[in-house]
């Protein structure tokens, strides 16, 4: 009779025994869900529902766009300094209270501009807040064979709320049309559900109180960390079992530094400075390549794209919204199963050939200057949603997993702000980009390609696999330079 189940026998259960199996592992990433769902809304808000006709001024238009990346940026920066020292309430709850800050200003003052920016401000702070926090307490309480599902959360979540905002306005628009007028604002509607999304965090934050286990190990709670072992893993864990998590987490835990792998003689800077940098780039480029896919210049390409060639009556983009929350729910699903090099190279190579042809038919409707419908805008359109589909399952969901496995616990919350800062970074330079009136779409769509050919070779040559392995195992892997 073997003492441990094998790999094997783990990879037998389905997913929805799976996610029965560790249902609090999932149940931790409840809070930070809720706020997820929350900032989608509120980009949604700024970029998708485009808040150009809410402001007649351009300047403050760009202005409000910008301030939800400026809040997750900050909020990134806050949660450097705390997440890790502190209990993981601390940045949900302030989540979940900035969120109500954010929805009482969108009810009182539902046409006030310097409240806006404050609110979209509050929610991206938030955001920045529960990314951290959630990364690294997800990977470290997830087990091996669910980790990849469990921190996926954010992407689905984050396009959850994406698509609620751009439904219920397109709905709220739709019922207007027949009826005198609301008694109640679409602001104010925005506001009372970010109200009651951040409320409904701090319920769930000191509702599942449960740890990181690295966390405890860290204070020195053994009698705590057996007690959260057993509720993460299921009370029908063995006592083999249970010591053996138990001994995962001091090993991860004892491997604090790059240092602590080091095969040539740690006084070599070079090797010190590699041991740090690289898997911060690796990880950096796939995640800035996957937040293009987000971007405000592609939302503006859909827009004018898609009003003619899909037709719409109001604008196509909750069509964009639901690929990505339908791309993001199966990489979810086949992150696990299939492995995320394998996923994310394989996706990056098809991405690109399917961008390539958006920007060859881009170019096109340039010089010939069609606006009027034609099959091209059609074709275009669909390529689009399809791209989308394909980056939100197959590049983003990947690049978070990745994200949440590449660092060492000394360095990851600091690590993991650093990347969330330079994503919105980028999303404010494409941002002044689109502002600008001599953007060209197809140089655009071309460059897309050509960074997607390179970046699928490069996933393919020098990212890991770590698919089924525990997190010290993961650090092993991404130890190797490249």
């Amino acid at each position: 009779m073997p003492l441990l189940p094998t790999i094997e026998e783990e990879g037998k259960l389905s997913w929805l025994r799976l996610m029965w199996r560790y249902r609090l592992q999932f149940q931790s990433m409840t809070a930070a869900s809720l706020v997820f769902v929350g900032s989608g809304m509120r980009l949604a808000w700024s970029i998708f529902d485009t808040p150009a006709g809410k402001f007649s001024n351009s300047y403050g238009t760009h202005n409000l766009m910008m301030s939800w990346f400026i809040g997750a940026a900050f909020g990134a920066l806050l949660a450097a300094i705390f997440v890790q020292r502190v209990t993981k309430n601390v940045a949900y709850t302030s989540s979940g209270f900035l969120l109500l800050v954010a929805g009482i200003l969108n009810l009182t003052l539902p046409n006030h501009f310097s409240s806006a920016c404050y609110s979209s401000v509050s929610v991206g702070t938030a955001y920045g807040f529960s990314q951290v926090q959630a990364l690294v307490t997800g990977s470290e309480v997830a087990h091996k064979s669910i980790r990849g599902m469990l921190l996926s959360c954010e992407r689905i979540f984050l396009w959850l709320g994406v698509s609620i905002q751009v439904f219920y306005t397109r709905l709220w628009y739709t019922l207007e049309s027949g009826e005198s007028g609301h008694t109640l604002h679409i602001n104010q509607l925005h506001g009372v559900l970010l109200a009651t999304l951040g409320v409904a965090a701090v319920i769930m934050t000191l509702t599942h109180r449960l740890e990181s286990p690295l966390l405890l190990l860290r204070q020195e709670r053994d009698m705590a960390l057996g007690d959260t072992l057993k509720q993460l893993h299921g009370q029908s864990q063995s006592g083999t079992e249970l010591l053996r998590l138990r001994e995962d987490c001091r090993q991860l835990h004892n491997a604090r530094d790059w240092e602590q792998f080091a095969e040539v003689p740690v006084d070599s800077s070079w090797y010190r400075i590699s041991r740090r940098i690289l898997p911060l780039l690796k990880v950096l480029f796939l995640r800035c390549f996957a937040a293009l896919a987000l971007s405000l210049p592609y939302n503006r390409a859909f827009l004018s794209i898609s009003g003619h060639g899909l037709e719409c009556d109001m604008n196509c983009l909750y069509w964009l919204a639901f690929c990505g929350l339908l791309g993001s729910l199966a990489g979810a699903l086949l992150v696990d199963w299939q492995g995320r090099r394998k996923l994310c190279s394989l996706s990056l190579f098809v991405a690109g050939i399917v961008i390539v042809m958006v920007g060859g038919v881009f170019e096109h409707l340039e010089s010939v200057k069609k606006t009027y419908f034609d099959i091209n805008l059609q074709a275009i359109a669909l390529l689009m949603l399809l791209f989308e589909i394909i980056v939100a399952a197959g590049v983003a969901v990947p690049a978070l997993v990745y994200t949440g496995e590449a660092f060492s616990v000394a360095h990851k919350a600091r690590c993991l702000a650093g990347i969330l800062i330079c994503e919105q970074a980028l999303h404010l330079s494409l941002m002044a980009v689109a502002f600008d009136n001599h953007f060209k779409g197809s140089v655009f769509f071309f460059t897309f390609g050509g960074l997607s050919f390179t970046f699928g070779l490069l996933v393919f040559t020098l990212m890991p696999e770590t698919r089924q392995l525990t997190l010290y195992e993961c650090l092993l892997k991404f130890k190797k330079v490249p």
